[in-house]
């Protein structure tokens, strides 16, 4: 992050400008805090067990990762492949919810699985299935784009996913190609959709990760929250059908579902196929502290939720520590090329971190320093700031750094500068300063090195013997 009026600079490599070289490397990087404070910022993964094949707890706002089996393993996704779907589709008309979707024939058509498994799924990957979870979509039915979200996170209609799909980019396959390289550009490298709603085909795989990852992202949007978040929704009346009321398959925010019911859950979407047996994508939150959780191959379906809330729970009962990092007071020095004396960086309070066990503060440490720090520096004058940032670059503190004492330009860079630099009026007049006083000290000290030397010579000449010469 580059601050207004300031140089971002790594505490590896320090630099002001083109002239002030730093000789001695800022030293108090994190590497450093834990050199100092072992094991103080060691993670505790959480000690749970899940029936899941592949499962994963991040942090929604650091991406920490909390607890992790198998989280890299390529599985069959299901229908949380819709989170894709809608993040992309909210990516691309987020202001325009209202406009209205006509279904085509296309998008609609189905066959069976068999006809598809006979077929070695070479028939178009994004054709529904008779047994598929559907809202019932009629060819020529008109629906606004929101609406068609809601009936594809909430009652997880794959004809409502080909629907938008088709709407969005033309084709379904083109949608296919721009929602791929979507989410390549946000780092889901291990994950490939072949269609927008996540029924089966060989190819059609996502791990763990990269669910998390890209949950993590559709979270930011305000739009995305509100719908998966919703337990029930009633689409309205439509050119082809009456108005019905469609139920949130998460059971987690279904309060008639006892059993399972999460109130800090706040989303995210359900799946299932033969092949992918159940699959779960949740997102919780309790104080500010997001946490998503992914659970993909559970052979029960009630188990995708009680491994969720088991999760959830180990974490969110954690109790929230705090470490110093770097104590207040005196650094290293710097020593600045031109400079007469070290500057010596202060920091008025201790930089302490809090973090919970379970997340590993996978952190670095930058020094921004003021683009127009040049000697004569006052002591006392901000000379720029350190910053602890995550493994994302995302600023988690600040702290000011201070001159401990004064720092003046040396003689041969006031002489340099003063005849032979292009520098501004102050910096010259700054160098003038450091010359008048050098002057000073020089007569100063020729005064007292030369009358008592002048007053030694007379006395001398006073009582020198006197030489006859008649």
């Amino acid at each position: 992050m580059n601050l207004p009026h300031m140089k971002q600079h790594s505490c590896h490599e320090l630099k002001i400008g083109q002239d002030w070289i730093i000789r001695r490397f800022f030293s108090f990087i994190l590497y450093g805090f834990l050199t100092f404070f072992p094991g103080a910022l060691f993670p505790e993964p959480l000690n749970i067990e899940v029936k899941a094949d592949s499962a994963i707890l991040i942090n929604a706002d650091t991406g920490a990762i909390l607890f992790e089996k198998n989280g890299r393993k390529q599985q069959f996704p299901a229908s949380i492949t819709k989170i894709a779907t809608c993040f992309y589709t909210l990516q691309q008309f987020e202001d325009k919810l209202d406009v209205e979707v006509t279904a085509e024939a296309e998008a609609i058509s189905t066959v069976t699985d068999v006809a598809k498994r006979k077929s070695r799924y070479t028939l178009p990957a994004w054709w529904l299935e008779t047994s598929s979870s559907h809202i019932g979509l009629k060819k020529g039915e008109v629906l606004t784009l929101e609406d068609l979200l809601y009936g594809m996170m909430i009652a997880s209609g794959n004809d409502a996913s080909n629907v938008i799909a088709q709407f969005i980019s033309g084709t379904i396959p083109l949608f296919m190609e721009e929602v791929n390289l979507f989410l390549k550009k946000l780092g889901c490298t291990d994950t490939h959709f072949c269609n927008p709603h996540g029924l089966h085909h060989p190819k059609h795989v996502t791990t763990a990760y990269d669910m998390a990852l890209m949950t993590k992202e559709a979270l930011k949007n305000s739009n995305f929250r509100k719908i998966v978040k919703t337990s029930r929704y009633t689409k309205p009346k439509t050119n082809k059908q009456p108005s019905s009321v469609l139920l949130q398959t998460n059971k987690l925010l279904r309060k008639d579902k006892k059993q399972f019911y999460y109130p800090k859950a706040i989303g995210v979407k359900t799946g299932f196929t033969s092949d992918a047996q159940n699959t779960l994508v949740a997102a919780a939150e309790k104080d500010g502290r997001c946490l998503i959780a992914v659970l993909l191959k559970t052979k029960e379906r009630d188990d995708i939720f009680i491994d969720a809330k088991k999760l959830f729970e180990a974490a969110f009962s954690q109790p929230k520590l705090q470490k110093t990092l770097l104590k207040s007071g005196s650094q290293k020095g710097l020593l600045l090329k031109g400079a007469k004396q070290t500057l010596i960086p202060y920091i008025q309070k201790d930089v302490k971190m809090e973090y919970y066990p379970a997340e590993e503060p996978n952190l670095s440490c930058k020094m921004h320093l003021k683009k127009d720090l040049f000697p004569p520096i006052e002591k006392g004058s901000v000379i720029g700031e350190i910053q602890i940032l995550n493994k994302g670059e995302v600023s988690l503190l600040s702290v000011p750094v201070y001159a401990k004492e004064r720092v003046d330009l040396s003689l041969s860079s006031s002489v340099k500068n003063f005849f032979f630099s292009r520098k501004s009026k102050e910096d010259k007049v700054a160098s003038s300063l450091s010359l008048i006083t050098f002057f000073k000290w020089l007569l100063s000290l020729s005064l007292m090195i030369g009358i008592p030397l002048g007053l030694y010579s007379l006395y001398k000449k006073s009582n020198s013997p006197t030489r006859n010469l008649g």
